[in-house]
């Protein structure tokens, strides 16, 4: 097994160094096709998220991150932590107005039977699911 990080995800979504891209996409297809194991984590996987939302890089939408991201990310021999709940937390990202980060803590809270979060930001308020509370 091999560890893969954030900027071998980036050049192989954006494409933005053909080279490279082509490069990625052989590493990632070898994944996909089992000829070798990847690994990575649940913050090389936010690192992706937040470079694609950013302003000042590639500015995409929740949807179109949603779009380019599941298919990737969900590919046979790739693992990381949160792989199995990796198209919930996408799944909320892309539908409810809030963080990458904030759908991920939620989903991994329900997932552990909490449905409370203490917590300033609001956009937990949008989950039906979740109750906020102020200290």
């Amino acid at each position: 097994m091999q560890f893969i990080d954030t900027n071998i995800f980036l050049r192989f979504l954006t494409k933005d160094d053909p080279e490279k891209a082509a490069k990625c996409q052989q590493l990632l297809q070898s994944a996909a096709e089992g000829e070798l194991k990847l690994y990575t984590t649940d913050l090389v996987i936010a690192e992706l998220i937040w470079v694609l939302q950013s302003p000042k890089t590639y500015n995409l939408k929740p949807d179109e991150i949603y779009e380019i991201s599941m298919p990737l990310l969900t590919i046979k021999n790739l693992y990381y932590p949160c792989k199995n709940v990796f198209p919930d937390i996408m799944e909320l990202f892309q539908t409810e107005n809030i963080d990458y980060i904030d759908a991920y803590n939620s989903i991994i809270m329900l997932g552990r039977n909490i449905d409370t979060i203490y917590s300033y930001d609001k956009h937990f308020d949008l989950l039906p699911d979740v109750s906020r509370k102020e200290p």
